[in-house]
């Protein structure tokens, strides 16, 4: 045996651990998920209970407007929440590049929000701060003498509600990522950018922001894949209401398959989002792919 195949085979086996680890892991309940999308899974009899159903489970997506309503709800909040927490990120991001006192200890009090629980974040900032009878935020508003505000029990402001607080959380991501991008440009560029241009502001986005291309799609990519999954604010704040004004596809899939025990289609609910998620992925590369070629 050559030591080149010796030395190939040394690497397989080594790869071995890995790869049946993300086998049995990832792969094979994938599959497993997938199966269940094709038969009805009566749970009184886990054995004899399953039926093949075809293409039924998915053909339910169509006439299910309960479906439809938190489709549009977790798309609205991908599609309103990620801009604004980027938004927020970036000028978090861009103001604490500069040489300014306690720069350091600015930073870590920013990404303390990112540092709790989601349930403590949704109940705390939440249910406390947003409460329509004893909440500091209409006491604030009672005080301006400004009406009081729904926040919980109106459909619209509960939507509201819901994106705030998930802002708050998670915006210092977005600064986090977006510093760490700054930190990484040379200053050189800055400093040239600046000689070509009239203002630091022109600098900033005819130079500086093509040039974080990289780290803008990474942050917006992981973020927009995880806001698709939102459950747990919701859960804790709303729990999908008031109705289902706020309830999120992966809230509906958990509540028909665990609740329900409507496996069959809570499985095709789940892949639908499976779906969602890669199509967005990739339209977003592709966006940002064309954004990148023409800056360059």
């Amino acid at each position: 045996m050559s030591g080149r195949t010796r030395t190939n085979r040394l690497g397989y086996v080594f790869l071995a651990p890995g790869v049946t680890l993300v086998l049995a892991l990832s792969i094979f309940p994938l599959l497993m998920s997938l199966s269940l999308t094709f038969v009805y899974w009566d749970m009184a009899n886990p054995i004899s209970g399953i039926r093949w159903a075809g293409l039924d489970q998915w053909g339910r997506l169509f006439g299910d407007e309960h479906f439809f309503i938190v489709l549009r709800n977790t798309i609205l909040y991908v599609v309103i929440g990620i801009p604004v927490q980027y938004g927020l990120g970036l000028m978090l991001a861009r103001a604490l590049d500069r040489q300014i006192r306690a720069r350091n200890t600015l930073r870590v009090f920013f990404l303390v929000p990112m540092m709790l629980s989601p349930v403590v974040v949704a109940f705390v900032v939440g249910r406390v701060m947003f409460n329509e009878a004893v909440g500091p935020i209409n006491a604030a508003l009672k005080a301006m003498g400004a009406a009081p505000v729904p926040w919980l029990s109106d459909s619209f402001a509960s939507f509201i509600t819901v994106l705030l607080v998930d802002t708050w959380q998670w915006t210092p991501f977005f600064m986090l990522v977006m510093l760490a991008g700054l930190s990484a440009l040379p200053q050189e560029v800055e400093e040239a950018a600046r000689l070509d241009t009239t203002s630091d502001t022109q600098a900033f986005w005819r130079v500086i922001f093509p040039m974080l291309a990289p780290w803008t799609i990474t942050a917006v990519l992981i973020r927009s894949v995880e806001m698709l999954k939102i459950v747990d604010v919701i859960v804790v704040l709303t729990n999908g209401g008031p109705g289902i004004a706020t309830e999120s596809l992966t809230l509906y899939a958990y509540r028909t398959g665990v609740v329900n025990f409507d496996l069959g289609y809570a499985a095709a609910l789940s892949f639908t989002l499976l779906i969602l998620a890669i199509v967005s992925a990739m339209g977003l590369l592709f966006a940002t792919r064309r954004f990148i070629a023409r800056a360059t």
